[in-house]
Order: structure tokens, then sequence, then C-alpha cells
């Protein structure tokens, strides 16, 4: 399979942008008491991410028990209009802590806010990311109803913290309660902060994401093949992977790597390839992510830094095995041995060893995706969303008896 360049230019990438996912319709299902929510977020589709799918999975799984949710984000390039999306503003890249942010800029934005907020009569605000400009710390500010905030990121140092930290302390403090998707990301935070934290993880639709979903036709078969799928940004170590799978292929193991993702940097990445003919680059995908994962030998996941492992979660859906990095936030979903093989962090040649052992031990490959699969249950989206509405009534039943 040759390597991929895909076609350069603004109509191109328009053209390989992803949709929404099309999701399988599922059982009615109502609470007995519904409420009206916002989801207040900077990252939202066509933007690719974690938090994102977090949002996205969560509101349809809400829905599907008859609330009401809205997700508040802004305009972003390519956006189409959706029913329950509302968008203020416009999105703007920018670079921090070591990946590609978002803000909302334009003019107004407050007054926006202000009149989206009285329109949806919300029970509960529901702020992604509280405490980063610009749309969350405007909703903590602006919400006339409880508000609750989930931290997704970890992170080594922040100096907004540092020389802003009474400022940012407050609007902590505004918030009913503070969710942290991991325990890692409660780490980062202490550095700063202290608060009441509660974990709640990242979601998976183990429908959606499933051992018996269709290959796609990128994945040769002739040949094992392992699995890249990230942003391109420097902390998802696509450098490393492939600097590694030109070792795997030195000690004359025959392999694929194919790479799943798209970003700034993708140039760069094409250039260390080198036109090798195993290397295949996909581009982004969204719909049929499970497929890539499920037709794969290994998914390697060698970030240098991350909160949460969703992509090793949609992986052991998918009865994959792993290699990734001995990180925090990793090792708060997968265990050494059990659903993965962890490497040090930009430990080249340990990276190469781990995949060269999984490609000459199948039994080795089944067994910790047999265990994956077993373990990705723990985080079905009906689990994970009734541990947030959980915090919802909690803090909704505080404010009763308040009143």
């Amino acid at each position: 399979m040759p390597l991929l360049n895909p076609p350069s230019g603004s109509a191109a990438l328009k053209k390989r942008r992803p949709a929404l996912p099309n999701l399988p319709s599922l059982p009615e299902s109502r609470d007995e008491r519904t409420l009206r929510i916002a989801l207040v977020t900077e990252y939202y589709y066509p933007h690719m991410g974690g938090v994102c799918e977090h949002v996205h999975f969560f509101a349809r799984e809400a829905r599907r028990r008859g609330h009401h949710v809205d997700i508040i984000t802004s305009n972003l390039t390519g956006a189409e209009p959706q029913p329950h999306v509302i968008r203020i503003g416009r999105s703007q890249p920018v670079y921090a802590n070591g990946s590609q942010a978002r803000i909302t800029i334009g003019i107004g934005l407050r007054r926006e806010m202000r009149k989206v907020f009285k329109a949806g009569n919300y029970d509960i605000v529901h702020v992604h990311s509280p405490l980063t400009p610009v749309l969350p710390l405007m909703a903590i500010e602006e919400a006339d109803c409880p508000v609750v905030g989930t931290f997704h990121t970890y992170f080594d140092k922040s100096k907004g913290y540092y020389f802003l930290n009474s400022f940012f302390r407050k609007r902590l403090e505004m918030l009913s309660a503070a969710i942290c998707v991991s325990h890692s990301t409660t780490v980062a935070l202490e550095r700063y902060f202290s608060a009441p934290w509660q974990i709640i993880p990242n979601g998976i639709d183990t429908d959606v994401f499933h051992p018996s979903v269709a290959a796609p036709p990128q994945i040769r078969k002739d040949v094992p093949s392992i699995l890249f799928l990230g942003r391109f940004d420097p902390r998802n170590g696509l450098t490393t992977l492939i600097d590694s799978f030109r070792k795997v292929k030195g000690r004359r193991r025959e392999a694929q790597l194919v790479v799943v993702g798209d970003g700034p940097l993708r140039e760069h990445y094409y250039k260390q390839a080198r036109g090798d003919t195993d290397i295949t680059f996909v581009g982004p995908v969204l719909e049929g992510r499970p497929g890539y994962y499920a037709h794969s030998s290994i998914y390697a996941c060698p970030t240098t830094k991350a909160s949460f492992g969703i992509t090793l979660l949609e992986s052991m859906a998918c009865e994959t095995p792993i290699v990734c990095s001995d990180i925090l936030g990793f090792q708060d979903v997968v265990v050494n041995g059990r659903e993965a093989l962890m490497t040090s962090c930009g430990d080249r040649d340990a990276l190469a060893d781990a995949l060269v052992q999984l490609l000459d031990d199948e039994g080795l490959r089944i067994q910790l995706g047999t265990t994956g699969r077993y373990e990705s249950m723990k985080y079905s989206w009906p689990r994970v969303t009734s541990q947030v509405l959980d915090v919802y009534h909690t803090v909704m039943g505080r404010v009763a008896i308040s009143v």
C-alpha cells in the first residue's frame, strides 16, 4: 500500500474534514426528573479531540433519557448548523500546553452568552475545561443556576495559574462541583488549587467500538498492521513511532504502519516517512475509527502528555492490544501486561522492542485484547452519564435546601 499524500489547498482540506459521527439509534429510556442542561465548551466538531467527543456522547446519552441538552460553543470553519448546538463568536486556534488549543473571539460575547442562558432557562450549566478562556470562564461568571465543571487536562506547570492564582481560584470556588476525568488531572490541579475533586472518567460507546466492525480498505491483509490514531501534535509522539517502526523493519519484521489523523505538522511527518511504502497516511477519520482499531494488530500510542487515554479505551473496546507510554494519564486506564505493554516515554528502542514482542506473540495479542474489551465495559456511556447526572441532582438538591 503506497504512502498516501493528500492533496494540498483549502478546498482539499475542507473535502477531507470529517462530519459528525453517524451513530445508531438507541432504545428509549427516560429519567424520572428531566433537566435542562447547557454544556459549554471551546471544543466541538469539526475540531477533533477528547473534549468534543466527551461532550457529544454525554449529550446523546442524556437526551436519550429525556433531558434537554444544548451545546454552547463557538463558530469553527466547516461547522454545519445542528439542532441544539448554539455557536457564538469565532474559534481561534492558539498554541498552548504542547498542543493546539482554541479560544473564542468576537464582539459582544458576554452579551450573547447572557441571551443564550436567559432563553435556555437551564437547570444546570456544565462547563468543560472550566478555568480556560473564553467561553468556559464567561459561563461560570454569567450562569444564574448551579455550575458544574469538568477538568480534562494534565499539565506539568501553568504560568497563568501561578501568576493569576487568585483570579482562577475565585472562579473555581464558583463551581458547585468540580469533576476530573482522571487522577492525573487532579495531580496537575493540586499544584495550584485545592477542591473536593470528583473523578468521573471519559466514556466509550462499546456498541460502536466493537471487534466485529468492517475492515477499512487502507489496512493490508498480507502483513500485520500497527495503528497510530491522533492529532498531529508533537506530544502525540508520531516522530518517535516512525523511528521505532524503522527499527522494527530493521529486525526483519514485516509490518504496515497506518497513520490516522491530521494537523499542522502533516508535512513534517510526510517528509519523515520519506516515501516508505509500508507507511500509509489515511488522513482524519471520525465515523470509521472502530474499523481501524478492530483490524489492526497493535494500537501504538507513544503520547508524552495526556490526562486520560480515550484512544486506549477505543482500542480496548475493539479487542486490539496496545503499546503505549507509561505516563500518569495512561496508568489511570491500563495496566502494563493486562491490556497493554507500557514503555518509557520517548524511548524509541523500548517502543520497538514492545512492538516486536507483540508481533511475534499472537497469543499475547489475543490475551491483551480480550482483557481490554472486558475492562472497557466499565467505561460505557450509560454508566458514565449516570455518574454525571448524580452530580447534577446532588448540587441541585443543595441549592434547594439552601433556598
